[in-house]
């Protein structure tokens, strides 16, 4: 490449339209069965480089800790060019809609399209960073399973829109997964393929009855109440572990997305 350039990007929000833990593994890990799904909740990143010593600056309207850009670059180990890194974040954080994920695909995505790394390392770097990370490079509909690594691309769901809401506060990952028992493992109404192709076929009845999560089992009654008054209607869950939940409507002001990042501005010097 030559002296740098800059890119802008939105990286987008995922949804869980199902999430069940089938066991416990013996590495500690847990075993998943989920339908991911990115939405038009996005957030927009300003990635420019410049010749230098292999700096990196960060800027946010939010503060982050332990920032995933941060840790990437540290991997990239790029000593003869800069990063500056503005992010307007949108996507409320631990709030199980993949933001820091998505966010660390559009950087990934940005060394990818500025020639500093591959289409390998992208991939390699993703799921070293990031159990989720892999699936934004790609975004749209993918069945999910594993410790949430093995990641099944399919067609891309279409002609849905949704509401998200956010409670106003955040949940620890590492906290819900410590809150679940055994028995509840493996309880779905349906798995995760049996939900997408009820998506396909826009059967509307199967959706409602196969969205699940099974982090609603430890999650405050007063959140839960919320999601059931949207249930009464309408499909609707929490999202990951929490706390944010959505609920499928025609009206809806988010809809479903073909990717996980989009470069909406490049300009190389």
């Amino acid at each position: 490449m030559g002296e740098g350039g800059s890119i802008i990007l939105r990286t987008f929000a995922k949804l869980n339209l199902c999430l069940d833990v089938l066991r416990k593994r013996e590495d500690g890990y847990h075993e998943i069965d989920s339908l991911f799904q990115t939405i038009s909740l996005f957030d927009r990143m300003t990635v420019k480089i410049t010749r230098g010593d292999g700096g990196l600056k960060l800027e946010s309207n939010v503060e982050i800790e332990n920032n995933i850009i941060e840790r990437i670059w540290r991997l990239v180990n790029i000593t003869d060019y800069d990063a500056h890194v503005l992010l307007e974040k949108n996507i409320p954080i631990g709030a199980g809609l993949g933001g820091g994920s998505s966010n660390a695909a559009g950087f990934l995505v940005a060394l990818k399209t500025f020639r500093l790394i591959s289409e390998i390392d992208a991939f390699e770097l993703a799921k070293s960073v990031g159990s989720d990370v892999p699936f934004f490079l790609y975004g749209g509909t993918a069945i999910v399973s594993g410790r949430g690594e093995i990641i099944e691309k399919v067609e891309p769901l279409e002609g849905f829109n949704v509401d998200v809401y956010f409670p106003g506060f955040s949940i620890s990952t590492k906290e819900a997964y410590g809150k679940l028992r055994a028995e509840w493992f493996g309880k779905a109404p349906m798995k995760a393929t049996e939900l997408y192709e009820a998506y396909r076929s826009k059967d509307l009845e199967k959706i409602k009855s196969g969205t699940y999560n099974i982090f609603e089992k430890v999650i405050p009654e007063g959140l839960l109440d919320r999601i059931e008054v949207l249930r009464s209607e309408n499909p609707a869950a929490l999202t990951g572990s929490g706390s944010a939940y959505f609920v499928l409507t025609p009206q809806g002001k988010y809809h479903f997305t073909k990717k996980g990042v989009v470069i909406d501005a490049f300009e190389e010097d």
